[in-house]
This record gives C-alpha cells, sequence and structure tokens, in this order.
C-alpha cells in the first residue's frame, strides 16, 4: 500500500521537473504509472516530504540566504545583495530580500535604455509573499533582468526600500523611466527615491479600473489617445471623451496623473510602451519556479538569469552589419506598405509627405536630425514610414545612420558583455555566523485552498469579463 514515505521517493522526478506540480496532478500522474489509488492526503504529504529531502525545510530556506549572499559576494563581487530582518518579541524575523547581479547592472548602464518596468507577483509556495522584479528592454525588445526580490506584501515601506537597494545599484541616472501598475505603494515609492525619474503609468492598468466606472462606446477612444504621439491628437480625442462624460477629467486627474499618453513621454528615453508587459514577461518566465524555498528560489532565479546571459552574448558574438538585424528586418517589412504616401521634396535632407489615405494629412520630415512633426522617430528611434517614405527614394538607401544606438549590435553585445559566475550547490555555500537565528516571517492565514494563478482581467488574453 502506498503510503507517503513511497509517494516521497517516487514523486522526487516529477517535482525536480516542475517544482511547482499540485498534488492532484501529482496524484493522477503517480496513479497512472504505477496503477494504484492513492488517497490525495497522503500524496500531499508524501510530496512534501520529496520537497524537503530536495530543497531543504521551508524555514531553514530564510537562514540560508545569508549564505547565498556570502557565496554571490565571493563569486560576483559588486553585486547587491541584501537580506533584511526585523525584530520583534525576541525573535529575529525574515522581512525582505534583493538582488541585483553586477553584470545585469553593468549591462543595463551600457547596453540597454533608461526605461525600466517595476511589478510584483505572489509566491506560490509556503509562504504567501510577494516576488517583486525590475526589468528593462534590450536593442531586441527582449526582457533584461535587472533585479529582483521578495517581501511580505506591497506597502510603501518594502516598495521604498526595494528601490532604495535598486538606487545602490544603478545610481542617480538623470534619463530615466520607471513604469509601474496601479500599487500606490509602489507609486509613492518611485516618488522619493527617484523623484527625477519619468514615471510611467500601465495603460492597461489604468484601463481595468477606467472601465469599472466609466461605460460607452466613446471610451474606445481612450485607446488613441494613450497611443497618440502628437499632443494635437491627444487633445482632439480627450475633448470627444469629455463632452461625452466631464468627469472623466477629474477622475483621470486625480486617481491617474502618472504619464500614461506617449505624447508627454520624454523622446530621449527611445522607448513608446504604454503598458507593462515586461512585468508580465518575467513572470511567465520564472513561473515554475514560485513554489520553491527562498533559498532556493533565489538561486533559481539566477540560474535562469546566467543561462540567458550566456546564450544571448552567443547569439551577439553571431551578429555582423552595425544595427541588429530584426531592426532592419522590421523597418525593410514597413517600407512595402508605403503605396498611400506621396513625397514632395524641398531639399536634398527634407521633404513633405502627404497621406492620401487620412485625407492628405500632411507631415514634415527631416532627416538630418531624424524627425518627422509625427514624432514617432523622436519616441521610438527608428524611422516613422514618412521618414521611411522619403528614404527609399534613393537607390541602395543605407538604414543604419537613421536608427539609434540603442539598436545597435555594439549595444546588444554591451548589454551581455558580463560574465555571470557559476556557483556552487547550497551544501558548499559560505557559512556565515550570526549572533541570532533568523525564523520564518509570521504567515497570515486565508479562507480557502490557495490560488496558484493570479486573476486576469477582462482586457487580459484569457480574462473572464463579457465579450
Amino acid at each position: 500500500m502506498a503510503d507517503q514515505a513511497w509517494v516521497a521517493e517516487k514523486a522526487m522526478g516529477y517535482i525536480q521537473t516542475e517544482p511547482n506540480i499540485g498534488a492532484s496532478e501529482l496524484r493522477k500522474k503517480l496513479q497512472a504509472e504505477y496503477k494504484c489509488t492513492i488517497g490525495y492526503h497522503t500524496v500531499n504529504k508524501g510530496k512534501e516530504r520529496a520537497k524537503n529531502s530536495l530543497y531543504g525545510t521551508w524555514g531553514k530556506s530564510f537562514q540560508s540566504l545569508l549564505n547565498f549572499k556570502a557565496e554571490i559576494d565571493k563569486r560576483s563581487p559588486g553585486s547587491i545583495v541584501e537580506v533584511d530582518v526585523k525584530r520583534e518579541r525576541g525573535e529575529v524575523h525574515f522581512r525582505r530580500f534583493f538582488m541585483a547581479l553586477k553584470p545585469c547592472i553593468d549591462g543595463f548602464l551600457a547596453g540597454c535604455r533608461p526605461y525600466v518596468s517595476v511589478d510584483s507577483t505572489f509566491l506560490t509556495g509556503k509562504w504567501n509573499g510577494q516576488l517583486a522584479a525590475c526589468t528593462t528592454l534590450d536593442g531586441q525588445n527582449w526582457m533584461f533582468p535587472l533585479a529582483f526580490g521578495f517581501f511580505a506584501t506591497e506597502t510603501e515601506d518594502n516598495w521604498i526600500w526595494f528601490m532604495q537597494q535598486l538606487h545602490r545599484a544603478i545610481g542617480h541616472l538623470q534619463t530615466l523611466a520607471i513604469c509601474t501598475d496601479a500599487c500606490k505603494g509602489l507609486e509613492n515609492a518611485v516618488k522619493i527615491v527617484f523623484p527625477q525619474a519619468e514615471q510611467r503609468e500601465c495603460f492597461r492598468h489604468l484601463m481595468a479600473n477606467f472601465k469599472k466606472k466609466f461605460h460607452g462606446d466613446v471610451f474606445g477612444r481612450m485607446w488613441p489617445v494613450a497611443k497618440a504621439y502628437r499632443l494635437e491628437t491627444f487633445n482632439y480625442h480627450m475633448a470627444k471623451i469629455f463632452e461625452a462624460e466631464p468627469a472623466v477629467s477629474v477622475y483621470l486627474c486625480t486617481y491617474h496623473n502618472l504619464k500614461w499618453m506617449r505624447c508627454d513621454f520624454n523622446t530621449e528615453i527611445k522607448c513608446d510602451y504604454i503598458h507593462n508587459n515586461l512585468a508580465e514577461c518575467f513572470n511567465s518566465w520564472i513561473k515554475g519556479t514560485k513554489e520553491l524555498p527562498m533559498d532556493e528560489l533565489a538561486d533559481a532565479i539566477r540560474e535562469k538569469i546566467m543561462i540567458l546571459v550566456y546564450r544571448r552574448r552567443r547569439i551577439g558574438e553571431m551578429l555582423q552589419g552595425e544595427i541588429l538585424p530584426a531592426i532592419i528586418q522590421q523597418i525593410n517589412n514597413r517600407t512595402r506598405q508605403l503605396d498611400h504616401l506621396v513625397v514632395g521634396r524641398s531639399t536634398g535632407e527634407s521633404c513633405e509627405v502627404k497621406d492620401t489615405s487620412k485625407n492628405n494629412l500632411r507631415h514634415v520630415v527631416k532627416i538630418g536630425s531624424r524627425e518627422c512633426t509625427c514624432l514617432e522617430w523622436q519616441h521610438t528611434g527608428k524611422p516613422c514610414e514618412h521618414a521611411l517614405a522619403f528614404l527609399i527614394e534613393t537607390a541602395d538607401v543605407n538604414f543604419h545612420p537613421y536608427v539609434h544606438e540603442y539598436y545597435s549590435v555594439s549595444r546588444f553585445r554591451a548589454a551581455y558583455a558580463g560574465e555571470i559566475e557559476p556557483i556552487t550547490d547550497k551544501s558548499q555555500w559560505p557559512h556565515v555566523n550570526i549572533d541570532f537565528e533568523m525564523v520564518p516571517p509570521v504567515l497570515k492565514s486565508s479562507v480557502g485552498r490557495r490560488r496558484k494563478q493570479r486573476i486576469k482581467s477582462c482586457l487580459e488574453e484569457g480574462g473572464g469579463g463579457g465579450s
């Protein structure tokens, strides 16, 4: 008869492959493989035994973070790794954790745009805390992991601490955009720690809240409002919305007063993202690790970053030319869809471009200064359709001089130039002698079985809500 010890032994392989596997799914797999019937309680307890055997006990994993920090400090000098504690009733509780590896810090500063996305996701293990992450973009528009950490809840105090560690890592950048969701604590933390930064709000989160209060077809104009590069276009659509519902103006000024519209973005950033999809990308990337004990979770994310940096460094070594081939391919693809544009030259470097599909709307292009009155070129760093219509009139045109260096092969290589040193397993990490025993944070109980997946909004793919 299958008991907990038997389940623990047979479940090892499944758990190593899929750390987040639930007891119900594990039970199905074991029963199918061994042709037997096993109780849910037996599988659940056996699964816990197997995880303790593989990764160590949950309680000890917090103290082990100090040894993990010592190993990173030894292998990767210059990395920022912090473990914060809280003394309460004579005990020392784990409070929060932060890590930014030195190659990631250097890669961001040397090879990425001055834009970061900050968000958190819930952990699915025994501790129902938060995993916070800061990510950015490389020239390929691939997610670049900069820093991550753990804390109990999204309080302003926890976010201030996290952002202070991030500031230690990247320093004072005069040009920087930080995109967040609708969390007030994080919003205030950014204002306190990075007061000079352009603070952006994820438009998808804004719309999720907006649709709870306002209804009607006219509010479909909110997307053109957010996507508009030109202030005139923004004002046109906003006027229509205010005409339909004057209360929108007060609502947006009161609850969504960060930058969520492209026309208000700093053109030096060269990132026109109006959403926080980088955060979703990171959450998906680390999804299979969120049930691990704390030391194993930190090490698992470190390992994923190490492998990602190596693979992309290899890609960079194989690239040729000045600008990333994928960017040049995007531009070439776009030149095949310009039949609606008519170019009227003024000089060798300036022209008027008329859009026959939009009532002959006309824009002015200045090739020498990389400008177009549509403002897309200035915001993205890549030629807009009006500029491309002008450029392709030149035989064998070379697009490279007209694309910003953020999309260059040299910048991409710089982002992944640093090597993340491999580390040993935790049995060989340095043992940190401290005058106290760090105990786990106090668990907060919740009613019912804990969810493994975040509930998606009606605006997200796969989310609920009416069609």
